[in-house]
């Protein structure tokens, strides 16, 4: 005869692995979208590789050089960080302008609820997400301006080949995306984490000294 402490328990864990059971769903859906920057091998990045390489680099680079973030919430915060493009899908900003940076935005925040259903049986990862989009502690904000940087450097896996097949050809036209870009970090996140402000800033110069010509002749 189990008691109520066994029961209470065996309830515990079939609702353990219902749980398990609805976050795979959902994270497999999350690992079928793709991005336009591209593997070594030439495939399109998945959502899931960028997020995974961007908490395992950032949580390194906080243990070393920004001691002073709390290392684990910097890479919770960086798997998490573009879950709800489970409901968006993942948008290409390369080109995009001000007005169109602010339309993405207020797409996302109408998909919101709809990401809030979803993310339901996980309400500790909800939870994460929900900390990471209000951009209050610092650790959300070194994740918020490395994330820039992991565009950057999958350019460095072909030399530049798919930043030129999406339209940046030279220096001027890479020149123009970083402005952009600043504006909307500027927009979404007014004071950076300084650490993650200068990785992005040394490998943006990268890219544009090494990658591009000064300009298409």
């Amino acid at each position: 005869m189990k008691t109520a402490a066994s029961k209470a328990a065996a309830d515990g864990h079939q609702a353990a692995a219902q749980t398990a059971i609805a976050m795979s769903e959902v994270l497999f859906r999350f690992g079928q979208i793709k991005r336009v920057t591209k593997m070594p091998n030439g495939e399109f990045e998945s959502d899931s590789h960028h997020s995974f390489t961007l908490a395992l680099i950032a949580y390194e680079l906080a243990k070393k050089y920004a001691p002073e973030l709390d290392a684990m919430r910097v890479m919770a915060y960086g798997l998490v960080h573009d879950l709800p493009e489970v409901v968006t899908g993942d948008v290409s900003t390369l080109h995009a302008s001000s007005d169109e940076l602010a339309r993405k935005k207020a797409q996302e925040e109408v998909a919101w609820p709809d990401a809030q259903k979803i993310f339901r049986a996980a309400p500790n990862v909800l939870e994460l997400i929900e900390r990471y989009k209000a951009h209050g502690d610092e650790e959300s904000k070194f994740i918020f301006w490395l994330d820039k940087s992991m565009t950057i450097l999958t350019h460095f896996f072909d030399d530049g080949k798919n930043l030129r097949e999406l339209g940046i050809k030279d220096q001027p036209a890479i020149e123009q995306w970083y402005e952009r870009l600043q504006q909307k970090l500027a927009a979404h996140a007014a004071r950076p984490h300084q650490t993650a402000a200068e990785v992005l800033e040394i490998l943006y110069q990268k890219m544009h000294d090494d990658l591009l010509p000064p300009e298409v002749i």
